[in-house]
């Protein structure tokens, strides 16, 4: 079925996502979380579409695939870049340590966006996952911020969303085989680490320095943290940043953990985290 064919109630899913953002857009101050991906592209269309005036905003992380960057400069020019972070990247790194599935201090910046926007368009979809299927509304807020949001296409198949973007230019990513496009060595795919880092040796070369930067703070401290608590075994090894890095490419962190591994971060790419799980307005 196509998304122009008429539905139940005799509107189409493209019609009806265009409604949808203008009942609840019309005369708000909206913000286009802009990823680059396909679903944001579709929300970014779809608000030209309804005549309703917004921005569109992309918050840099500093672990993007420059295709990704390359993609949105070029077909995407009136998105604004965002720079949440402080510091630079490897500072970063020497501080926290490299990011894992517990501690992801790298989403920080993501999920910042700029204040003063009374509605944000977010491209969550409920097919991609049981979790956002389970968790997420067409409208509602956030918990943690209470920054109401829109999910216009939350009804559509990922053959909705390319049957929509039809021939408009996508992220060439995408026809290497990814799914999704993240971020490059994402510790919540662990299993796409180490070609991320053989595909970008640039981006793998700076988090390697602020790896062993972050070794070197470890060793002044005589191999305890910032809370007094010992370093785990990597630091007992003969080469400590090599066997640092070496696990984190493996397993997405640096320790031998037991815990049952989490699900995938819900909110990849819309600009929240996983504290602001949706409730309904």
């Amino acid at each position: 079925m196509s998304i122009h064919d008429p539905g139940l109630f005799g509107m189409s899913k493209h019609e009806t996502a265009i409604e949808r953002i203008r009942t609840f857009c019309e005369g708000q101050t909206v913000l286009c979380a802009f990823s680059g991906g396909k679903d944001s592209q579709c929300c970014y269309h779809l608000l030209e579409e309804s005549g309703v005036e917004f921005h569109a905003e992309y918050s840099i992380t500093r672990f993007e695939p420059p295709e990704l960057m390359q993609f949105i400069r070029q077909h995407y020019p009136e998105v604004t870049f965002r720079r949440a972070f402080k510091r630079n990247l490897i500072a970063d790194i020497e501080y926290h340590g490299l990011p894992n599935r517990w501690a992801r201090w790298c989403c920080e910046a993501k999920h910042c966006k700029t204040d003063g926007y009374s509605m944000t368009l977010i491209g969550v979809r409920a097919e991609e996952s049981a979790n956002r299927k389970a968790n997420w509304r067409m409208v509602g807020r956030t918990q943690q911020s209470g920054r109401p949001y829109l999910c216009p296409i939350i009804d559509w198949t990922t053959e909705d969303v390319w049957q929509y973007l039809g021939n408009r230019p996508h992220c060439s990513l995408y026809d290497e085989g990814q799914k999704r496009i993240g971020c490059v060595c994402c510790p919540l795919n662990p299993g796409h680490m180490k070609a991320d880092a053989e595909r970008w040796p640039k981006t793998a070369a700076v988090l390697r320095k602020g790896a062993d930067a972050f070794i070197a703070r470890m060793r002044s401290m005589g191999w305890t943290n910032k809370r007094g608590n010992p370093c785990p075994d990597w630091c007992e090894a003969d080469n400590p940043e090599e066997e640092f890095w070496q696990r984190w490419l493996e397993n997405g962190h640096t320790q031998h953990i037991t815990e049952p591994e989490e699900l995938p971060c819900l909110f990849e790419g819309t600009g929240f985290s996983n504290a602001d799980e949706g409730s309904e307005i």
